[in-house]
């Protein structure tokens, strides 16, 4: 009987729209602009049709359609970075959420999974390529990140004297950069497989939530594990003591540390919206503010929430209601 309230159910969604989201992944990645949202379409194909058979079914489908179309348009490499970036974390978290792994488990295979490929394809590339193309890979990464750096200087004559002293090291010595590379590209991987698990989460499509085991109120109570507390204290020692090469790994680890305690501080703020009852365009006005103006007190609410515990003091009216 479940099957079948399941079949009628899908139904109702037309197909035009599952291969329009199959569609929208490549798409998104090729876009630059949108290129952190391109698991998105395949997560939705994958977790949100009601028969979890039909939705992964659309989610491998989503696979050959996204490759067919980066590579007409990007080639071999469009069609690799398309499916590390956009399909492998996307039918990762699907399979987690389906197996009802936390939303944390699920993003950290997600991530695991990434970095695992990358790893790989560096390590068989390492070996099997001519030393002088790699040579060539290294110098035209140097060349444009020059050619970028310089081009922000001269367009932008008004830039704050320590801005400018950091972008003419990098323009003077683009090396510099490969050892800021580690912390930025976690950071990016990061966002990359959290971004959807958020929508998700948020725009519950055909009862995700229920489905998938979340709370209700699973984004504005998260809060990062109490334990990361002390590393991250580790980290602020080491980068306040210069103790290279220790202070090189710590500057690195920071950049994921202070986005992780960044969506804890959102949480916060989305406690407290929640709480006031703002909705609509009040509430994408905070977010934005946070988020344009406001990062570093964000991302101190959410690293002090663990001794001051914020959200104890007011408790929201709507408990009941979705994000």
């Amino acid at each position: 009987m479940q099957n079948q309230n399941d079949l009628s159910e899908y139904g109702k969604t037309p197909w035009a729209f599952q291969l329009a989201l199959a569609l929208l992944g490549p798409l998104f990645y090729l876009s630059y602009l949108f290129t952190i949202f391109a698991p998105l379409p395949i997560l939705y194909l994958h977790r949100g049709a009601p028969r979890e058979s039909i939705g992964r079914i659309w989610s491998l489908l989503a696979l050959p359609i996204g490759l067919a179309v980066c590579f007409s348009i990007k080639g071999v490499l469009g069609c690799y970075l398309f499916f590390t970036f956009a399909w492998l974390p996307a039918f990762v978290l699907g399979e987690c959420f389906r197996k009802k792994y936390s939303p944390e488990a699920s993003i950290g295979a997600a991530l695991a999974a990434i970095t695992a490929l990358l790893l790989s394809t560096t390590a068989i590339l390492s070996f099997s390529l001519e030393k002088p193309l790699l040579t060539e890979i290294q110098t035209r990464f140097e060349n444009e990140s020059k050619a970028f750096v310089e081009k922000i200087l001269t367009e932008n004559p008004t830039l704050a004297e320590d801005t400018k002293k950091e972008l003419t090291k990098i323009a003077e010595s683009p090396s510099a950069l490969y050892q800021e590379i580690p912390g930025f590209a976690l950071s990016i991987l990061l966002l990359l497989c959290t971004l959807p698990c958020i929508a998700m989460i948020r725009w519950n499509p055909k009862g995700f939530v229920r489905r998938t085991g979340i709370g209700r109120d699973f984004i504005r109570r998260w809060r990062s594990p109490e334990w990361l507390v002390w590393p991250t204290l580790v980290v602020g020692a080491l980068l306040i003591w210069d103790l290279p090469p220790y202070s090189i790994i710590a500057q690195n680890l920071l950049k994921p540390l202070l986005l992780i305690y960044f969506f804890q501080g959102m949480s916060i703020l989305a406690f407290f919206l929640d709480s006031f009852r703002l909705r609509g365009p009040v509430r994408v006005l905070f977010y934005g503010s946070a988020i344009l103006f406001l990062t570093p007190m964000v991302v101190s609410f959410g690293f002090f929430d663990l001794w001051f515990n914020f959200r104890n003091r007011r408790k929201p009216k709507n408990e009941d209601k979705e994000l």
